[in-house]
């Protein structure tokens, strides 16, 4: 994959960020889908297909997903109103509404790793290796605790 194609996913990420941002809260089940989804892009989609080798190695493309990743989790509990723990297409667990404290420290500290690894992660190849792991196991407490497995 060329670095101008990478460039463009990247962007494509930060602007699904933007627009996610302006959905309306009237369904917040489905805004908070798409965050997610982006989150999904951002992370598996551009970060961990380039520490995988997958795609080359851009450090634009990297920084503006780890910039995603953060973006998009910023006020996304505000999406998880009482009364959104049922209906709809949702895979978010009881836990959520049940620790909010709980699941805001769980968001935060992906954002606070996602940052964190920001200056290795556009270093090199090998500091994105650390950075997908490391942000990976963020990812997965919060899922492990706050999502309904589908499974």
């Amino acid at each position: 994959m060329s670095t101008t194609l990478l460039k463009t996913i990247a962007t494509s990420i930060v602007l699904a960020a933007v627009a996610v941002s302006a959905v309306s809260a009237a369904d917040p089940i489905e805004t908070r889908r798409a965050v997610m989804k982006g989150n999904g892009a951002a992370f598996g989609g551009v970060l961990v297909k380039t520490a995988k080798g997958e795609t080359p190695y851009d450090a634009a493309a990297v920084r503006a997903a780890l910039d995603a990743l953060v973006t998009k989790t910023a006020g996304f509990t505000d999406l998880f109103p009482k009364g959104t723990e049922t209906g709809g297409d949702t895979a978010a667990a009881p836990k959520i509404w049940e620790d909010p404290a709980g699941f805001k420290a769980a968001l935060a500290k992906l954002q606070e790793t996602a940052k964190a690894q920001t200056p290795a992660a556009t270093t090199d190849l090998a500091g994105l290796k650390v950075a997908v792991g490391e942000i990976g196991k963020t990812c997965k407490g919060c899922h492990d605790s706050y999502r309904i497995s589908k499974n």
